[in-house]
């Protein structure tokens, strides 16, 4: 639970537990409205209220009670954010990795393509935060977060591009889009995802035989301009050698590092934004 709990007077703690109560009570009795989404968010913050009630645990059920009133005016609430809570340092970095995927998968249309899970997802990372918080039921801190790598798991199933029958008489194909291969806080490490996305590259180049093959690295504002700028050459050297390995020339290979100046997501300076930790590969024909 977060904040410091204070000994209260009778008087007081019997108004406080009846606020608390009405405050539950208020979002049971709400007729949810709005999106699928919003409706499905409405249902899971009432359980977590309603759980967290049940131990007494008045602060966090106010919180999911609040969530689940917006969620029922078709109000769409965001996931919690990872420095408003106490954590211990070593819960932070898988938090925070679950927080970006999350934010990510709904900031390209998840809530839309798949309003159930994507909102079961963040119903069980706001329930895996708050119990990793108070880490006294490993449990029910298993639970949550399980339920998250579940639901997610299906966001990304529902999300993932859909295979195409050939046309009978393709055009001679035109270089496909940019790729964007995306990293972790302060890391110029390819992930497993990365690697991925290195595979698809790779794939389309043998298709395409592009004359350039750009590689352009990318930060979030977090830290300095120069210090950012040595980590996106630095993105931009890991990708450029895993496109080698993997079988392009280097003949055709140029490498940037564009630093913190071309943010996909606008944040301002000294942020930490996901979608802006990349690297942005283009195939020219």
């Amino acid at each position: 639970m977060r904040g410091l709990k204070f000994a209260l007077v009778a008087g007081v703690a019997a108004l406080t537990l009846s606020a608390c109560a009405d405050r539950y009570q208020m979002a049971s009795d709400a007729e949810p409205s709005g999106s699928s989404f919003t409706r499905e968010l409405y249902k899971g913050y009432v359980g977590l209220s309603g759980a967290e009630k049940a131990e007494k645990d008045w602060t966090d059920s106010n919180l999911f009670a609040d969530k689940a009133l917006a969620s029922a005016d078709g109000n769409v609430v965001a996931p919690e954010e990872v420095a408003n809570w106490d954590l211990g340092a070593e819960f932070v970095d898988d938090l925070s990795s679950a927080h970006d995927r999350l934010a990510a998968a709904l900031a390209n249309g998840a809530a839309d393509i798949a309003p159930t899970s994507a909102a079961n997802a963040q119903v069980m990372f706001d329930c895996w935060i708050q119990e990793q918080e108070e880490n006294i039921q490993p449990d029910d801190i298993a639970a949550c977060r399980d339920g998250f790598l579940a639901a997610m798991a299906k966001v990304d199933a529902a999300m993932a591009p859909k295979a195409k029958a050939p046309a009978p008489t393709p055009a001679p194909a035109a270089a496909p889009a940019p790729y964007a291969i995306y990293f972790d806080f302060d890391s110029d490490v390819l992930t497993v995802d990365a690697q991925a996305e290195v595979s698809v590259i790779v794939a389309a180049v043998k298709k395409h035989s592009p004359s350039k093959v750009i590689v352009a690295g990318h930060t979030d504002t977090a830290g300095s301009s120069a210090y950012n700028q040595n980590l996106a050459n630095r993105r931009a050297a890991a990708v450029v050698t895993a496109l080698e390995s993997h079988g392009v020339s280097a003949s055709i290979v140029q490498s940037q590092g564009v630093g913190e100046n071309a943010p996909a997501v606008d944040t301002g300076d000294g942020i930490s934004e996901f979608r802006n930790r990349r690297v942005i590969v283009t195939l020219v024909k």
